[in-house]
């Protein structure tokens, strides 16, 4: 009966890759005025986060639920906190204004 439960659960993430990660927390490395993107700064937030080992996926703010009218630079989303901030301890060593906000992004 174990095997057949694990089985489903695997099955089931398999099915909807990203479902279970859209809410959580999020770590934002980065934000830039959704009305004015500059290719360049978009790089540098990029870059900054490759250094550390990272790569940022980006998106609307209000898609996270954030305060609208910017691009969100995010890592996650994490399940808790505590996995959010370990994240966070480790990216600040190249981003060091990056921080954790609670939210769901609501995709494409």
């Amino acid at each position: 009966m174990r095997l057949l439960l694990a089985v489903s659960v695997i099955i089931c993430s398999l099915a909807s890759p990203g479902l279970a990660l859209d809410r959580g927390y999020w770590v934002v490395i980065g934000n830039l005025p959704q009305d004015d993107i500059d290719p360049a700064a978009q790089s540098a937030i990029e870059a900054r986060a490759s250094k550390c080992g990272f790569e940022a996926f980006n998106d609307f703010s209000s898609k996270f639920g954030f305060k609208p009218g910017y691009i969100a630079f995010v890592l996650g989303a994490y399940a808790t906190r505590a996995e959010a901030n370990a994240v966070l301890g480790r990216v600040r060593r190249c981003v060091p204004d990056a921080y954790v906000k609670q939210g769901a992004y609501s995709g494409e």
